[in-house]
């Protein structure tokens, strides 16, 4: 069994871990952060430092997560290998003990650890070995982890003595791999409801000029920001009170958030412009050589023609040429989502428990099956109440939208 060492006076390379507070980082820390997530083992829009530290800023404030930094000493250098930012809990419905849980805020649609893409397991067994000393803690939980990915398949198969791995089975989420995409892909998901979108373009067309854009470049236009966010506020969510603009720490998140990934040119939006102007547009982050959706907006005055859908489409039709150097994108949608008939491929999301003493495991394996069972009770043809289950907010609107365009394959 590997054990990680620490300490300093070392003529060889150790490994020690940092335990920071996340809003007092240096600028050097950041820095080094912003790197292991262009190298991690799994992409994740969501660990980055340009949407965490908006979101415990101005969504999380009264949350005191702890930020472990796991380096790579030698020589007075220091690298990055990991980052974990975990938070106490007193129990959980899938955990109902006290345990350290990954950090996601009420926008993130993944968690998990960041690890460099060369060392995953040695970077897993020093945070829990970490986390082993510090003790008063009956284990780790990181929901809506890929349980396929390289650092699922390392937690899964984690060697500490002492540990127990659980892995719940959550979701299978729809993910879109550019290269895969294109017209023929449209033809395919679409059948013979491609004459009805046809139909519905050529109506907006009567209505003016139609364009559309996908902004990702350098200096993303002020104006590009200001649109998504009237536009995601136009509808229901903004009637409900629950658009980003309707609420002013969401609205102060998403614009920091936006700000630090667009300076690294790792914003994306896409508009269907009408007579040059917005009347649909959908945000996206790229992290690691992956994309991430994360909600969309769209005009209601324009609600017959379907232009939440005709953005998604022109984005199927567009991407192997416009994201060619995206090996795919993850949809953040649920499992009964419209999205997932129009994206066929998909990963497997769930939640894996990791705990440090025998009951503390039977604890954590009998709440995971309950939930599991209750889960596919409610999403059974069979519950009184399943056609209400909830989606991510991007998705709920977009399905509004939909509802003019239904989709039968």
């Amino acid at each position: 069994m590997h054990r990680p060492t620490t300490g300093a006076g070392r003529a060889h390379p150790y490994h020690r871990v940092r335990a920071l507070d996340p809003l007092d980082l240096s600028a050097r820390d950041v820095q080094a952060w912003v790197a292991l997530e262009a190298r991690a083992a799994e992409p994740n829009a969501f660990l980055s430092p340009h949407f965490i530290l908006p979101a415990l800023r101005h969504l999380d404030p009264q949350i005191k997560p702890m930020a472990l930094f796991v380096e790579r000493v030698f020589a007075g250098q220091r690298e990055l290998l990991g980052v974990a930012v975990l938070r106490r809990t007193a129990g959980t419905r899938s955990f109902p003990l006290s345990h350290w849980i990954a950090y996601a805020s009420r926008h993130s649609y993944l968690s998990g650890l960041l690890v460099d893409q060369e060392r995953p397991d040695e970077v897993i067994e020093t945070v829990l070995h970490h986390l082993d000393r510090k003790g008063g803690h009956n284990g780790l939980e990181l929901p809506r982890v890929e349980l396929d990915g390289r650092v699922g398949r390392a937690l899964a198969e984690s060697v500490l003595v002492g540990h127990g791995v659980d892995a719940g089975i959550g979701e299978r989420r729809a993910v879109l791999h550019p290269a895969s995409a294109g017209p023929a892909l449209v033809k395919q998901v679409f059948g013979k409801r491609a004459k009805d979108l046809e139909r519905r373009m050529r109506r907006l067309r009567e209505q003016g000029e139609v364009n559309w854009r996908c902004h990702r470049g350098a200096g993303m236009p002020a104006a590009v920001v200001e649109d998504f966010l009237a536009l995601e506020h136009a509808g229901w969510k903004g009637s409900e009170g629950t658009s980003l603009r309707a609420n002013a720490p969401d609205e102060r998140f998403f614009r920091e958030m936006v700000a630090g990934f667009a300076e690294e040119q790792r914003a994306v939006f896409t508009e269907v412009v009408l007579d040059g102007r917005a009347i649909a547009s959908a945000c996206h982050f790229l992290s690691g050589g992956a994309g991430f959706c994360f909600k969309i907006g769209w005009d209601p005055q324009y609600r017959a023609f379907s232009p939440g859908i005709l953005n998604e489409v022109e984005f199927i039709r567009h991407a192997p040429e416009v994201f060619a150097d995206v090996g795919f994108f993850d949809s953040g949608a649920s499992e009964d989502s419209f999205i997932n008939e129009l994206w066929p491929e998909r990963r497997t999301l769930g939640t894996i428990t990791l705990t440090t003493a025998p009951l503390a495991r039977w604890v954590a394996q009998t709440a995971s099956s309950a939930h599991r069972l209750r889960r596919q009770w409610q999403t059974s043809p069979l519950h009184p109440l399943s056609w209400h289950a909830s989606k991510p907010e991007w998705i709920t609107v977009a399905s509004e939208s939909l509802s003019t365009f239904p989709i039968v394959l």
